[in-house]
């Protein structure tokens, strides 16, 4: 998106537009779905959700620490970072300062969901060593704050006019529709927008088109883990882009920026980011209602139906004696 500060970047009349989008309300009937477990009411719910918590900020710090090093992770290494880990035999300790970096980030923002305060997300910037110039810093601040009066507007869009956005609104038994979901995911669909434009700006192309998407995806870092705690302001679960993923968002949001059109360059980033979201939410949805015990009783039955039908192929060209009792298989 071509930015300009003064006429803003979260425009209401687009907000509208991505809202009706196909792929954002598909999304936001994933979230609504989601939504609508909560509040939990089992301990076995409860203890997924936590452990599905504690597995997102793994790999949303593995996938940015990949993004800011170049360089694949390995899984166990981003666990044994986030349980505090500060060196891992055989591994560069560039690796482990990139994760160690990205989880003191992601906690420095985890309290902007609640209190809205900006600054927090401009800090966490900062551990990521970004390197924007002042301009830049400047221009993403005062983003920011437009961004969080353009959440605390969507927050009250739902059809009684009373959801402040708080999650506590969301565990009604009525919950959000998706008109509701469909609309918050816009704000930030435009925020992702409207920040990629302004970071892209700083990065100097060094006229190696890889080395330079690879610039611009590491200087856009902050946003994987805004837009996070942006979903958890704006009362929708949070979403996870792999480190290629974002990558790849950062490519088609360059390709089609570059065309001057600003609706295009949104477009090409709710279409993108949308289907993600959606596969996500379910995942999540998933990964709640696990019940171990039914899922090893539905795995035994299955075994034993393979087993049956496995003994009726063996002995179908055995003449049957009909003397003989029926055996149970």
């Amino acid at each position: 998106m071509a930015v300009d500060i003064e006429g803003g970047i979260v425009k209401d009349g687009w907000l509208a537009r991505l809202a009706l989008m196909p792929e954002v309300r598909d999304a936001a009937q994933a979230g609504v779905d989601l939504i609508a477990l909560w509040p939990l009411d089992t301990a076995q719910k409860l203890s997924n959700d936590a452990k599905y918590a504690e597995d997102l900020q793994v790999l949303v710090c593995r996938a940015v620490a990949e993004v800011i090093t170049g360089e694949g992770i390995p899984m166990a290494d981003a666990e044994f970072v986030y349980e505090g880990a500060v060196s891992i035999p055989g591994r560069p300790q560039s690796m482990v300062d990139a994760l160690i970096d990205v989880n003191d980030a992601y906690e420095q923002m985890e309290d902007y969901s609640r209190n809205g305060d900006t600054s927090l997300v401009m800090a966490g910037a900062g551990d990521l060593h970004v390197g924007w110039d002042e301009k830049t810093v400047k221009a993403v601040a005062v983003a920011l704050e437009e961004i969080e009066q353009a959440a605390g507007v969507s927050a009250v869009s739902n059809e009684d006019g009373q959801d402040d956005g708080s999650a506590a609104d969301d565990s009604t038994p009525h919950g959000p529709d998706v008109e509701s979901v469909a609309q918050r995911l816009a704000v930030v669909l435009a925020a992702i927008d409207g920040l990629l434009g302004l970071v892209e700006q700083d990065v100097e192309s060094s006229g190696d088109t890889d080395s330079a998407d690879a610039a611009a995806a590491r200087n856009a870092t902050p946003i994987m883990l805004y837009i996070n705690e942006l979903c958890e302001r704006m009362s929708i679960p949070r979403m996870y882009l792999t480190s290629q993923q974002f990558k790849d968002l950062v490519a088609k949001y360059s390709d089609a920026a570059g065309s001057g059109d600003d609706a295009r360059a949104l477009d090409a980033v709710a279409e993108f980011v949308s289907p993600l979201a959606k596969a996500e939410w379910e995942k999540h949805r998933n990964d709640v209602v696990y019940d171990p015990v039914a899922a090893q009783k539905a795995e035994k039955e299955k075994e034993d139906k393979i087993k049956k039908a496995k003994l009726a192929e063996k002995f179908k060209d055995i003449p049957e004696d009909k003397n003989k009792p029926p055996v149970e298989l």
